[in-house]
């Protein structure tokens, strides 16, 4: 899978606002999961709360922001 530019940059700004692992508001989580959906061809809900599905998303993010890959 290739990841454009403007995902990276976009995950390095999510990632930025999440760094210590809780989203700010429930817009920005529905960002990071829209972005995380996008990037894996995943289909969570940009709703759920479930602690192992924002975990995996987070990571995801994070993996991409910081090491730019996934």
């Amino acid at each position: 899978m290739e990841v454009t530019q403007e995902q990276k940059q976009q995950a390095i700004d999510l990632y930025e606002l999440c760094k210590n692992g809780k989203a700010p508001s429930t817009e920005i989580k529905k960002k990071l999961i829209d972005l995380y959906n996008e990037v894996h061809k995943t289909r969570y809900r940009n709703t759920t709360n479930c602690g192992s599905c924002l975990k995996t998303v987070f990571n995801g993010i994070k993996r991409l922001a910081v090491y730019g890959k996934i």
